[in-house]
């Protein structure tokens, strides 16, 4: 007792000095430190501390009257972030974030354009003694106030602006219009109640019927983590297409409220078409309610538009992008996922074939694993494999698709499932997930049935799900070891190639280059052909950096249509020249491809007799499979133009004459309009070049050549060049010093809307694009030209 009497003075006056330094921090943090006042001394406020701002009250007036919006910041969240909430109406909703943020970032380094002295300040000329915008803050014990008045003098757009306790000063218009945030901004434009990862399922009715999804237990990011709910049509638990679900959620992420709407007008809009769509989505906290959102009808004032209104969690009404509605309106078939294997190819780590009766392995059995970018061969063997060719074997895989996808009580021994030839085992990884329970690595395994009448079965196990797929696809579930060769065919350059041959049924090509490295046509022969030397070098440079796609099969067999191959090209080869060999060797040797059966948008090839089959790209089929005939036959330079004669089937001759001034319509009433026409005949026939040939000799009756819709007549002002069987450019010109050309019926050809057209003296038919000869067909008035 006698110690604590001793102490307590000394206790007493710590208590003391603690308590009135709590005082002074707390009457010091209303205060501005020198160092802060001379660091902000040219800014509009003097103190600026983004941490202790906890509530703004933004008020406008507008000829109705006033509009408040009150901002205040909520807890802590989940995420380590404070959500503003805003108060408008005397009811609360989510602040937009990024709009409050930038609100707070125009204050925060808003300056003055100059300060106004005491003694001139008129509050009420100035607009301040009923400002037009009024903004209040909390910032920790400090209040700061600004407003907003009218139109100061110099420079163009100021404002006068008066901070409540330090004066009036005079603002730039770009920071007053940066201030000027309408109060209902304020509120969050997000419509959704939820984000797609917080979501255990959702459904969609009303157009495009009902639709009820699920979250997958294999998880998987944004859409590919989804499966149809129980007791769903197209059978319960099958896997949901990964991309047409990622629609879904995109279309969840434009549902942005452009404009919000009242009860009343909600329900007259929606009056107008009903709710076409009905989204209801599930979350995955059980204690939250389920989101409903009904979509439809004509947004008042906003032609691309449509009414939302939520009903729950919260009600609310507004105008949304119509192109959210579409996805939402996909039947349900289209959100079937017909793909075997629902991992992208950067997710897959391992690929594992196992061949024989419920996958024990065997001959044939395989293993592929991924390490970074670089694969691995486990099995049969152990080895490093190239990248491209690992890549090549694993995307064969993944692009394999279903026809369709069969009833689960199918009976899989009918099927040849029971049991299935091999099974293929694929490990992914998918990007980890913020759903909890989620896998880090989801295995998929397919059962391959064993081939039946030209298909083969394969059942998902990840789902249940049967696919039927044509037997000629299923090759590239069965990968085996000549699938990891490298995808080189062949590797040579385009000058080492001194002759091409290309068969198809019915017709052989055949070119050879000159001594001066042109090709010249050998075969087919007929009056003014001639061979594209730019089509020719195209396919010979093809040809000599071809690569597999994928390697199929060590052998041909009597499969993949390659017994009576659809296309053969040939390539004579000369070697490439060396130190002692400048010519090179003519008789070096040669390649060969041979086309059979379409595998997706490639083609089953070999590269000779008895050689394993790959697939060989499109592009080397595009190259091939057209006549490589030279496409400027049509073309005629101005220069060697004296008239033109444009003839449509029916109607009067057109004439176009070249003078000394330029071209002219022979005949016109309007001397300007009849230039211009003139001068587009001229252009149009310079650039009158062909997409390509399409047929030899006579034309057939499709092509509307017999009679042609336009006759195009060229009277030469000069001799052409070279007849083009002898190298020149063009075809040989007639005697009379004129050439003929037919524009005969549209139709497409290669992606291309072309109009079909014969030259005399050119002995083939060739397809020219619509846009070049339109001009011809509208200075001739043909019906249709456009």
């Amino acid at each position: 007792m006698r110690s604590l009497r001793r102490h307590a003075t000394t206790l007493i006056l710590v208590v003391l000095a603690a308590a009135a330094a709590v005082v002074l921090l707390v009457l010091d943090r209303g205060s501005v430190s020198t160092d802060e006042a001379e660091r902000r001394r040219k800014h509009l406020f003097e103190a600026w501390r983004p941490e202790e701002i906890t509530e703004l009250t933004v008020t406008m007036t507008f000829p109705s009257g006033l509009e408040t919006a009150r901002l205040t910041r909520g807890e802590v969240n989940d995420a380590g972030q404070r959500p503003w909430n805003v108060e408008i109406d005397g009811e609360r909703y989510p602040a937009d974030e990024p709009t409050v943020d930038q609100l707070l970032g125009t204050l925060e380094f808003a300056t003055a354009e100059r300060r106004v002295s005491a003694e001139a300040v008129d509050a009420a000329a100035f607009g301040l003694g009923a400002p037009r915008l009024t903004i209040a803050i909390a910032m920790g014990p400090r209040r700061e106030r600004l407003l907003l008045g009218g139109s100061a003098p110099t420079p163009p757009g100021a404002v006068y602006a008066e901070v409540a306790g330090r004066g009036v000063f005079v603002i730039t218009k770009q920071l007053a219009a940066a201030l000027d945030i309408p109060p209902v901004r304020f509120r969050s434009r997000s419509f959704v109640p939820y984000l797609p990862s917080e979501l255990s399922g959702l459904t969609l009715e009303g157009d495009g019927g009902p639709r009820r999804f699920s979250r997958a237990p294999w998880g998987g990011g944004r859409g590919a983590g989804f499966r149809f709910a129980e007791g769903a049509p197209e059978g319960s638990g099958v896997r949901v297409s990964a991309p047409a679900m990622e629609r879904v959620l995109s279309a969840l992420g434009r549902l942005q409220a452009e404009a919000f709407l009242s009860e009343e007008e909600a329900r007259e809009a929606a009056a107008s078409g009903g709710p076409r769509v009905t989204l209801t989505l599930l979350p995955g906290d059980p204690s939250a309610k389920p989101g409903v959102i009904d979509l439809g009808g004509a947004c008042p004032d906003r032609p691309d538009h449509v009414v939302a209104v939520r009903r729950e969690p919260t009600r609310a009404a507004a105008c949304v992008p119509a192109s959210a509605l579409e996805p939402l309106t996909e039947e349900a078939s289209r959100f079937v996922d017909l793909a075997l294997v629902g991992a992208p190819l950067d997710e897959v780590a391992e690929v594992k074939l196992s061949v024989g009766e419920r996958g024990e392995g065997g001959p044939g059995s395989l293993e592929l694993a991924r390490a970074g970018n670089e694969w691995h061969l486990r099995a049969p063997q152990d080895r490093p494999v190239p990248t491209e060719t690992g890549r090549a074997l694993v995307q064969a895989i993944l692009d394999v698709r279903a026809t369709r996808l069969l009833p689960t009580a199918s009976d899989p021994r009918a099927l040849g499932l029971d049991p299935p030839r091999a099974t293929l085992r694929v490990l992914s990884t998918p990007p980890e997930s913020a759903g909890e329970g989620e896998p880090r690595e989801r295995i998929e395994t397919l059962e391959i049935g064993a081939e039946q009448a030209g298909v083969v079965h394969v059942r998902r196990l990840e789902d249940g799900a049967i696919a039927e797929i044509p037997a000629a696809a299923a090759g590239a579930l069965l990968p085996s070891e000549i699938s990891l060769r490298s995808m080189k065919v062949f590797d040579f350059t385009p000058d080492q190639v001194n002759a091409l041959r290309v068969e198809r049924p019915g017709l052989v090509q055949r070119l050879r280059r000159t001594g001066d490295g042109a090709w010249q046509l050998v075969e087919p022969t007929g009056e003014g052909l001639a061979a594209d030397g730019a089509l020719a070098d195209e396919l010979a440079d093809l040809l000599g950096a071809l690569q597999a796609e994928r390697w199929v099969a060590p052998d041909a067999g009597q499969g993949h249509g390659l017994a009576a191959p659809r296309l053969v090209v040939e390539a004579e080869l000369t070697a490439a020249p060396g130190p002692g060999d400048p010519a090179g060797d003519p008789a070096a040797g040669s390649a060969r491809v041979e086309l059979g059966a379409r595998a997706g948008a490639g083609s089953f090839a070999r590269a000779g007799k008895g050689a394993p089959v790959f697939v060989a790209p499109p592009s080397l089929e595009a190259a091939a499979g057209r006549l490589l005939l030279r496409r400027d036959v049509f073309a005629v330079a101005p220069d060697d133009i004296a008239r033109v004669t444009l003839t449509p089937a029916g109607g009067k001759p057109v004439v176009v004459e070249a003078a000394a001034g330029g071209f002219t319509l022979a005949g016109a009433a309007d001397p300007a309009a009849a230039t211009a026409t003139a001068a587009g005949v001229r252009d149009a026939l310079a650039d009158l070049r062909a997409e390509g040939a399409v047929a030899l000799g006579k034309p057939a009756p499709h092509h509307g050549l017999s009679p042609p819709r336009l006759r195009i007549t060229v009277d030469l002002a000069r001799p052409q060049p070279a007849p083009a069987a002898e190298g020149g450019a063009g075809a040989p010109r007639s005697p009379a010093g004129s050439l003929s050309i037919a524009i005969g019926a549209g139709d497409a050809f290669r992606g291309t809307n072309v109009v079909y057209a014969r030259r005399d003296g050119v002995d083939a038919v060739y397809a020219i694009a619509q846009s070049r000869v339109r001009p011809l067909l509208e200075a001739a008035g043909v019906a249709g030209a456009r």
